[in-house]
């Protein structure tokens, strides 16, 4: 079954959408990264964590909906 979308929603900024569609982009992005809950990814230069994934087929090809968590590597940071 051919991947045709992939889009990832931080919930806690509803701005924040970022949509995957062509093959090309497709295919590198899932060859790069293991899409699963608890997956740490890096989207646009910024880092999330995965939440939730659900799958849905439209016209005999699948669509990924993921929900995204951004990481704020600054607040993360240790402190010496």
């Amino acid at each position: 079954m051919e991947v045709r979308k992939i889009t990832f929603t931080d919930n806690k900024n509803s701005n924040s959408k970022i949509v995957i569609e062509t093959n090309e982009n497709i295919v590198g992005f899932l060859e790069t990264f293991r899409l699963e809950v608890g997956e740490v990814i890096e989207l646009n230069n910024a880092m999330y964590t995965v939440k939730t994934i659900s799958e849905k087929q439209v016209d005999g090809k699948n669509e990924f909906l993921v929900d995204v968590e951004f990481i704020d590597l600054i607040e993360n940071q240790p402190t010496a």
